[in-house]
């Protein structure tokens, strides 16, 4: 079945549910659920419950949901499970679990459910990408999630962000925004990219860990790259549709997969509308990779953007939604951009939306 036939199918599939008579379940409360948490609100999708085989959770509460054992699924009128999961071992030992002990209940994967859910707009956005390359690797891609597939990608390249020509020519009077600096490792290859040449550098990293570390390269970058004391301007803190204060939950592997959550107990953290931050400054690049809150920064940024046109190199690889609506949203701004898409991971992460007005 080629691409558009297989979109068509799980177009049909959801529709033959017709999910908004369906007690929809998530299975599964971990971090692949917590990218999730985000794309279902976007896509106005009713969670009534979670499940896992962890006893230790039952009976708690996620985003106002009850957490249930596999047992209680039943007591819903007409679920339908969304097994929310990545581990390609887990997924089989679920749908087998499923299938020998709830053989009534309706189950997808939440990726074949998503893209079911967004299929006019999938098959839209192809037409929209401005090179055959973009084409391919988009289809590669959403393929090999709706399979829960995560394999070698064939068309993956380095220069994460930078990869097209528009993106990598220096200009001394650029302001390059950071959203979700990590530990600078962006900034280390911008400077590479656009020769030390660019005016200032804003880096937002809410993990305190990591801004601790990204602090230590920036004075190490400072001296090798003999930068003006003004030029790289670090924010402890996150960006979002709105200037607020959130929970944010740090992850102790080095800060990766750390996110905003909606979730009470932990941490607090500034976030930041970047309409409100840069209202007097113009802005030329922005880049964001922020665990699945991309579109939330995107809707704090609709003036800038409309006012500046940068170039936009954005993270979509986080969940399916991403992956559909946040192409559809900037081009909805009909503001001219042309878009392609880059990968540049042998695995499922680090997709890259770009988009640009050049």
């Amino acid at each position: 079945m080629d691409f558009e036939g297989k979109i068509s199918y799980l177009k049909q599939k959801v529709e033959a549910l017709d999910i908004k008579k369906c007690s929809i379940i998530v299975w599964g409360t971990g971090g692949t659920a917590a990218l999730y948490d985000n794309a279902f609100r976007i896509a106005q999708i009713n969670i009534c419950a979670y499940t896992n085989n962890d006893a230790d959770t039952w009976r708690k509460l996620k985003n106002d949901c009850p957490i249930i054992s596999p047992g209680e699924i039943t007591a819903f009128e007409n679920p339908l499970v969304v097994i929310c999961v990545k581990s390609q071992q887990f997924l089989e030992e679920i749908k087998t679990q499923l299938r020998e002990t709830e053989p009534s209940v309706k189950n997808m994967l939440v990726d074949e459910f998503m893209f079911g859910v967004w299929a006019n707009v999938v098959l839209n956005n192809v037409e929209l990408l401005a090179d055959e390359k973009s084409k391919k690797i988009y289809k590669s891609l959403i393929c090999k999630r709706i399979n829960g597939e995560d394999k070698m990608y064939e068309e993956f390249e380095e220069n994460g962000y930078f990869a097209l020509p528009m993106f990598q020519i220096p200009d001394e009077k650029e302001v390059f925004v950071d959203a979700g600096g990590f530990v600078g490792d962006t900034l280390e290859q911008y400077l590479f990219k656009k020769l030390g040449m660019f005016r200032k550098y804003y880096i937002f990293e809410p993990d305190k860990n990591n801004y601790q570390t990204l602090m230590t390269r920036i004075n190490r970058l400072k001296k090798e790259w003999n930068l003006r004391e003004d030029a790289v301007i670090p924010i402890p803190g996150g960006v979002g549709r709105k200037s607020s204060v959130l929970y944010f939950k740090e992850i102790a592997n080095g800060g990766i997969g750390s996110h905003y959550t909606l979730e009470p107990g932990a941490n607090e953290s500034k976030v930041y509308a970047l309409d409100d931050f840069f209202q007097d400054e113009k802005v030329d690049f922005l880049k964001a990779d922020i665990e699945s809150w991309e579109l939330d920064m995107l809707l704090g940024a609709v003036s800038i953007i409309k006012r500046d046109k940068p170039r936009l190199a954005i993270a979509i690889y986080h969940n399916a939604t991403d992956m559909c609506y946040i192409l559809d949203w900037i081009n909805k701004l009909d503001l001219g951009y042309k878009f392609y898409i880059r990968h540049h991971s042998p695995r499922e992460a680090e997709t890259v939306l770009y988009a640009s007005c050049e």
